[in-house]
């Protein structure tokens, strides 16, 4: 038992000492703030409208998945 500690232990120090490491460049890569460049995938003026409205908050998804999944269900009333 004890030497099941100590080999947790050892692992878990090795672990802190590799996320310690690799912190910093976590911290540099593009977005990691938010800040980072948005690309169009292909769709031209995409990265703009982001960047003008924004992206969503967690509500106005849920209003807008809400009223989808109202939808598909009238949907689906009618069809039986």
């Amino acid at each position: 038992m004890v030497v099941l500690l100590v080999v947790l232990a050892i692992v878990l120090l090795l672990t802190a000492r590799s996320w310690k490491s690799v912190t910093p460049t976590l911290a540099q890569l593009p977005g990691a703030e938010g800040s980072g460049p948005i690309s169009d995938h292909g769709q031209t003026g995409a990265a703009e409208a982001v960047r003008e409205s924004g992206l969503p908050d967690l509500q106005q998804m849920q209003q807008t998945t809400s009223e989808y999944s109202d939808l598909v269900q009238e949907t689906l009333k009618e069809s039986d």
